[in-house]
Formats: C-alpha cells, sequence, structure tokens
C-alpha cells in the first residue's frame, strides 16, 4: 500500500472572463484539476489498502471567486468538490482526505 498522498501542483492565470481564452481554462484546469483527479485516481487502489490519506492542496480561492481569476477559481472549486465527494466515499474505508486551503500568496 502507499500511506499517502499529496496533489500540490497547480498554476494560474489573470484575465476577466471575456478577454481570457478558452485554452487558458483549458490549461489551468489540466493541471489543477484534472491532473489532481489522474493522480488521485491512479494511487486509490493502494491507499485505501494502506488505509492512508489523500492530501489536495487548493486555495481560499476554491470557494470564493475573485475578479480576474475565474480560470483559476473554477479549477480550485472543481478540486474542493472532488476532495468533499472523496471524503465521503473513502469514508467507510478508513482513508482520509484532507483539502488544504492556504490564502493569497500573491501580493495585489
Amino acid at each position: 500500500g502507499l500511506w499517502g498522498l499529496v496533489n500540490n501542483a497547480g498554476v494560474s492565470a489573470f484575465g476577466e472572463v471575456e478577454f481570457a481564452s478558452l485554452d487558458s481554462y483549458k490549461k489551468v484546469a489540466e493541471i489543477n484539476l484534472w491532473g489532481t483527479v489522474r493522480v488521485t485516481k491512479a494511487f486509490l487502489p493502494l491507499i485505501r489498502r494502506a488505509k492512508g490519506r489523500v492530501v489536495n492542496i487548493t486555495s481560499m480561492l476554491g470557494r470564493m471567486a475573485s475578479p480576474s481569476r475565474s480560470c483559476y477559481c473554477i479549477s480550485k472549486f472543481g478540486v474542493a468538490a472532488f476532495s468533499d465527494c472523496l471524503r465521503q466515499e473513502m469514508y467507510r474505508w478508513g482513508v482520509r482526505v484532507i483539502l488544504i486551503e492556504p490564502s493569497n500568496f500573491v501580493a495585489a
């Protein structure tokens, strides 16, 4: 088994919704959201076997929106939802799912 998995990769993009390209949304989601989902699914059988834990690093912007950060917020809202669902599903297996939501590291 595998005792712990930490999903910490993340990128951001800035721009108002009207001017942000779909490619920007896709690139940010590919790493922040789909990367987390893919890695978690790949290792979940080992985590479950060891009754380990999954730690997902998101952001406070995974719970509240911010102007010019929609690409990032959408991806982090998705990780928060994924983590909340996974936590409920893994409870019966003794697997802990932890969501860490740090504050802003970028000075505005």
